[in-house]
């Protein structure tokens, strides 16, 4: 009966938190695909796509933590689960201040380059070399700032809150949506103003969402006194194998923009990320889906409710079948969702349409089984398939690029390559380590 009462509290909250998530990614996305329009209206369509370069360029400060963020995510939900709420205050600081630390290391480094590198020469972006320097530097500073307050996504899904994120990144672009609305209405659209709204916007609404968090959980706090040396190493522990797999994944995913800038133009970063946005839906929903099940992964895990997790499971899968019957639609349909979006007729190479949707499929099916892995802290193999795959993944867009002209479409065949171990590999991981623990009580997946 116990038992009975505890899949279902874990089920209340996973429904809870994807119901409401969905609904709040449904907003962001619709409010994303109004922005877009708005903004290569505004900076038309070459001056966007130095816009989006950019942004991906300083995406990647998010994934420079040093694993902080998923580490510190694994120990305080093991620490609330037994309500121990010393600890997670510990860690709570402990996290802050290494976050904060970073962040100021890397506004230096990062600082410097701007001001060593010939900007317009090493991303092929015809602009004044001063005007982006000066929008980088902008950019910089949001970023750096928003780096350590966003730290609060981490702390929500530590407590099974996943769709309070969801509501702060809707919330957020709200924010944005108002100022490029008025902007393209009202005044003249330039780079150095969408960069102030977009980093504006995010720390804005990382700061409310961090007193939010511990205005409503009095027994939280951060507090430098509640700073631990020897949490580090908790934290770290684990956080070393997510910064090197983060980093890796920068390598794989965020890359993207800046190669198709440098080896063609940024008018070819805008159709990549045209068709990029139409099926990056299916990769928010399965994030709005598979990010609350982490933490709760790690609590069935620790509790030994393998029953929950093999059903989740197996849940999972067959929704990853209607997601390839979604996925090959959209492929065939793509020409006229894109014009009816865009409402312009844009050159789109006739491969990425089918590369897009197939990188799609074997991202979702991986995830299924990593956000598992991640919970419970089984990344070491996931960590090497993530290091083989940086390593050929450049190279191989170089290659598609350059050699066999597929265009802009040849970069996301290279990034299918570098993730096609884990379809077949994390699925078998996954498999031994549940029938290890639990396989000799029933078989698993029948």
């Amino acid at each position: 009966m116990q038992n009975v009462i505890k899949v279902d509290i874990k089920n209340n909250i996973l429904r809870r938190n994807i119901s409401y998530g969905l609904v709040y990614k449904f907003l962001t996305v619709c409010l994303t695909f109004l922005i877009v329009p708005l903004l290569i209206k505004g900076l038309g369509v070459e001056n966007y796509g130095v816009w989006v370069t950019i942004f991906s360029v300083f995406g990647w400060v998010y994934l420079l933590d040093l694993g902080i963020g998923n580490g510190v995510k694994n120990n305080l939900t093991v620490a609330m689960s037994n309500k121990n709420y010393k600890e997670a205050n510990e860690y709570i600081t402990t996290a802050f201040v290494i976050v904060a630390l970073i962040s100021f290391f890397f506004f230096l480094i990062f600082s410097s380059l701007i001001y060593i590198i010939d900007l317009s020469t090493f991303l092929n972006i015809n602009q004044e070399e001063w005007f982006l320097k000066v929008i980088f530097f902008i950019t910089l500073l949001f970023f750096s700032t928003n780096f350590i307050f966003s730290l609060y996504k981490q702390l929500f899904y530590s407590v099974q809150k996943s769709s309070y994120v969801e509501l702060s990144s809707f919330l957020y672009n709200v924010l944005v949506f108002i100022q490029v609305y008025v902007v393209s209405n009202y005044f003249t659209h330039s780079l150095l103003k969408v960069t102030i709204i977009y980093g504006f916007s995010n720390v804005i609404i990382s700061l409310v969402w961090n007193f939010l968090f511990f205005y409503k959980r009095p027994n939280l706090e951060f507090k430098i006194k509640n700073f631990r040396k020897h949490k580090i190493k908790g934290i770290t522990g684990i956080g070393i194998d997510f910064f090197i797999i983060q980093i890796c994944l920068l390598v794989i995913l965020m890359s993207d923009n800046l190669i198709i800038s440098s080896l063609l133009d940024p008018t070819e970063v805008t159709s990549y990320n045209n068709v990029f946005k139409v099926f990056q839906v299916y990769l928010v929903v399965s994030t709005v889906i598979l990010t609350p099940l982490w933490t709760l992964y790690t609590d069935a895990f620790q509790k030994k409710d393998f029953n929950w997790i093999i059903n989740t499971i197996k849940r999972l899968n067959i929704l990853f079948l209607v997601l390839i019957v979604a996925v090959a639609l959209t492929i065939y349909y793509s020409d006229e969702i894109l014009f009816f979006w865009i409402k312009e007729k844009l050159y789109y190479s006739k491969y990425l349409f089918l590369f897009m949707g197939i990188f799609v499929l074997v991202r979702v099916y991986g995830d299924i089984y990593l956000y598992f892995l991640n919970g419970i802290g089984k990344i070491r193999l996931q960590r090497i398939l993530f290091i083989i795959g940086a390593v050929i993944n450049i190279p191989l867009s170089i290659l598609f690029v350059t050699k066999f002209n597929l265009g802009n479409s040849g970069v996301i065949l290279a990034t299918i390559i570098s993730l096609a171990s884990f379809v077949f590999i994390m699925p078998l991981q996954t498999y031994f380590i549940l029938k290890k623990n639990y396989g000799k009580k029933r078989r698993l997946f029948n």
